[in-house]
């Protein structure tokens, strides 16, 4: 792929983890840290995502963040966006606080957020920082054991997958992490480079990648063989348009394939296949089924690439 791939939805759980540029701190004192938490408290009012957990470390942070009808992309953009210049004003800096882009993993959460969570909050403890997690100021740990939370920072939703009650739910999550041994999260599959939990999950978000994810490998043959058995069809069959159409239209969308590479895979001119192209585009918003059967093989490649 040119790149990894961007699922970015309403409720999806993300692990983001973002390191100083040329490693170096993104929080050289608890001023830092503490302004950084403003920006995330400013931030969740005006974008309503929530946040379930973090870890400010001296050259990295880790999030554990629940996305609102605002992508991802856009939070993190303001947020690093915001702090970067706070820190660079502060510290009478300039150039790039962050090292490239954050990164964020989609996590299946009903399975797999409570070993993210203390993931998150083993961090200090694996850095030889502190002895216990609770021991770290800069965490959401001590707001798990306590009955009191920042309005920012939401915990109540992990407790819940502990108890129903939230005392009950808050000596369980003690419990948790007391225990030592290797992270349960270190042990979670990952799909596409992004994605960590199980292959259905990741094989049915496929379907919700973002449609400019280009799939380099594809051919015209093995789109064409697709569209094919989509259509009932032989892939032997040049004369049948929608056939053309159907594998030049998703070729070019996942794969970046010249309309005239997909006709001379038929034996066809080029124009000839745009012509079929245009025809398609004209009768996708009006015909469901046609419609349905495109959507289908995009999400059908987009599957295939995660799982690899």
């Amino acid at each position: 792929m040119s790149r990894p791939l961007r699922i970015e939805y309403p409720g999806a759980f993300y692990h983001v983890t973002a390191r100083g540029n040329e490693r170096r701190a993104i929080f050289r004192d608890d001023a830092d840290r503490e302004r950084y938490l403003k920006c995330v408290a400013r931030c969740r009012d005006r974008f309503a995502f929530r946040l379930h957990a973090y870890c400010l470390m001296t050259n990295h942070l880790h999030l554990a963040i629940e996305a609102s009808e605002v992508p991802l992309s856009r939070i993190m953009l303001t947020l690093h966006g915001s702090y970067s210049q706070a820190f660079n004003r502060r510290h009478r800096r300039v150039g790039h606080l962050f090292q490239g882009r954050y990164k964020a993993f989609l996590v299946q959460k009903d399975r797999y957020l409570l070993a993210l969570v203390r993931y998150i909050h083993e961090n200090p403890v694996k850095a030889r920082i502190v002895k216990k997690p609770e021991d770290f100021r800069w965490s959401s740990d001590r707001a798990y054991r306590r009955p009191s939370r920042p309005e920012w920072l939401e915990t109540d939703f992990v407790l819940s997958l502990l108890a129903d009650r939230r005392r009950p739910a808050v000596r369980r999550y003690i419990a948790l992490m007391a225990r030592r041994g290797p992270s349960d999260y270190d042990e979670v599959p990952t799909f596409g480079g992004v994605i960590r939990g199980d292959e259905d999950f990741a094989v049915r978000i496929g379907a919700t990648a973002d449609p400019e994810v280009i799939v380099r490998s594809l051919t015209p043959e093995r789109v064409a063989r697709l569209a094919a058995n989509a259509l009932g069809v032989s892939v032997d069959q040049p004369s049948d348009w929608r056939l053309r159409a159907i594998t030049g239209y998703v070729g070019r969308q996942r794969g970046r394939i010249p309309l005239t590479k997909t006709a001379s895979f038929f034996g066809k001119h080029g124009t000839t296949l745009v012509r079929d192209v245009r025809r398609l585009e004209a009768e996708l918003p009006l015909n469901d089924s046609t419609r349905r059967l495109v959507d289908s093989l995009q999400a059908r490649l987009a599957s295939a690439a995660i799982q690899r």
